[in-house]
């Protein structure tokens, strides 16, 4: 009882300076001269405007949809930060929106308009990149910044896994991002942020694999880290994909799975992600609230309410959008034109399940993983898009991308052999 008092008083002690460093960073971003972004919050919201709010990138495929309406908020928000008031306006987060849009709103708001539509309910932390950079370039120079960013975070963990004899580990990494085509990721720049956040925490997990202790506080840090960078798109992506390359490692050290240890460094990593992801929100919406005057909770639930189960005027019954969500998240991971395709959806899985069939069948490695956690992370993703069903139906062209950790645990699973084969090696031995 002593020691978990310890740990979870050092997670807590980790949420607060992570959260403070953050908030310093978002305060210094917000410091940044009004005037000097004038230029380029113009040039990026014409461009915002011309194209297409969800327009697809690449011919038909419908998860190469690039969220111009996104990226129109957050300039939008960034435009509405005024630098003469920094920690008020870092909190009070709003954009203008006259019913042409937000990128037209980024416009209105640089002749003097004042917002009128607010989003205090997200930490909007990728305006630390975004203030700054359009000192210099606009959305497109940004885009490219943040591609640079990632490319940069994805090679150097490929060549730390090489160089530490993982190659198993790195070329799961490698294929499970490119069977979420990771590149459409460039298109948008709210979706880079919890990859950057992903791969940067991702050596940590290398480096402490087997030490729950560490890998716990850890991901309180990332679970912090994570709530104020995202805009809700695939936030289980900063625990699940580090958390199961952490197991990847000891496997590949050769050691024999501990079924239960393992299970209880995973959940445990989860709490402290979770618990921290959490309060990181409660925390923005306490003090925007005590700092405006007003209460900004209720229409943060208000919103978490409509993600959770709202049907709208979607034309669905609650029955047929949890099915839709899966469906449509699934069919995302094909190259199909279609928001939901059954034949492609399930074309994909029958014929991943027939890989792993494969490889579990014939593949005589005597590395292992410890089943149980390895199953909890890859089911964690799927239960998030059934639990958000809303929010992952209308948005599956980038939802479906948390499902990079699913296919990373299933393939694992495979990978490293569960134990069995050991065992039987080991008769016919003797």
């Amino acid at each position: 009882m002593k020691n978990t008092a310890k740990q979870v008083l050092a997670c807590i002690v980790c949420w607060a300076a992570v959260l403070a460093v953050c908030i310093g960073l978002l305060c210094a971003a917000a410091a940044v001269p009004n005037d000097s972004i004038k230029a380029n919050l113009v040039k990026s919201a014409e461009k915002l405007a011309s194209d297409n709010p969800h327009g697809k990138t690449a011919g038909n495929l419908y998860h190469s949809v690039r969220d111009n309406y996104a990226d129109a908020i957050l300039l939008g928000i960034a435009a509405n930060i005024d630098s003469d008031d920094v920690f008020t306006s870092a909190l009070d987060t709003k954009y203008y929106d006259d019913g042409y849009g937000a990128a037209v709103g980024i416009l209105e708001t640089v002749d003097g308009k004042a917002a009128n539509t607010d989003y205090t309910r997200y930490w909007h932390g990728s305006l630390v990149l975004v203030r700054p950079s359009l000192m210099f370039t606009d959305i497109s120079g940004i885009r490219i910044i943040g591609t640079v960013i990632i490319i940069i975070l994805l090679l150097g963990n490929a060549a730390l896994l090489i160089w530490k004899k993982h190659i198993a580990a790195c070329v799961i990494l490698l294929v499970s991002a490119v069977l979420v085509q990771f590149w459409f990721v460039f298109t948008t720049i709210e979706y880079m942020a919890v990859f950057i956040v992903m791969l940067a925490v991702l050596p940590l997990y290398v480096k402490f694999a087997g030490n729950t202790k560490v890998l716990t506080i850890i991901s309180a840090g990332v679970g912090t880290l994570t709530a104020f960078a995202d805009f809700l798109t695939t936030e289980t992506l900063t625990i699940l994909v580090p958390l199961a390359m952490a197991f990847f490692i000891t496997a590949e050290k050769g050691e024999k799975p501990d079924g239960k240890k393992s299970l209880i460094t995973a959940a445990k990593c989860l709490a402290a992600w979770g618990a921290c992801y959490l309060m990181t929100f409660g925390a923005k919406w306490l003090l925007a609230s005590a700092v405006l005057g007003r209460n900004v909770s209720d229409i943060a639930f208000s919103a978490a309410a409509e993600r959770l189960g709202g049907t709208g005027d979607l034309g669905l019954s609650p029955f047929e959008l949890f099915f839709s969500a899966l469906g449509s998240n699934f069919t995302m991971l094909t190259p199909c034109g279609d928001k939901t395709s059954a034949v492609w959806a399930l074309g994909w899985v029958a014929l991943f399940a027939a890989v792993c069939y494969f490889l579990l069948r014939f593949d005589t490695r005597r590395l292992s993983s410890p089943k149980a956690a390895m199953l909890l992370i890859a089911a964690l993703p799927v239960v998030r898009i059934c639990v958000l069903m809303n929010h992952s139906y209308l948005h599956n062209f980038f939802t479906y991308r948390a499902l990079m950790a699913s296919i990373m645990a299933m393939l694992g699973l495979v990978w490293y052999r569960i134990g069995a084969g050991q065992k039987k090696t080991l008769k016919k031995k003797k």
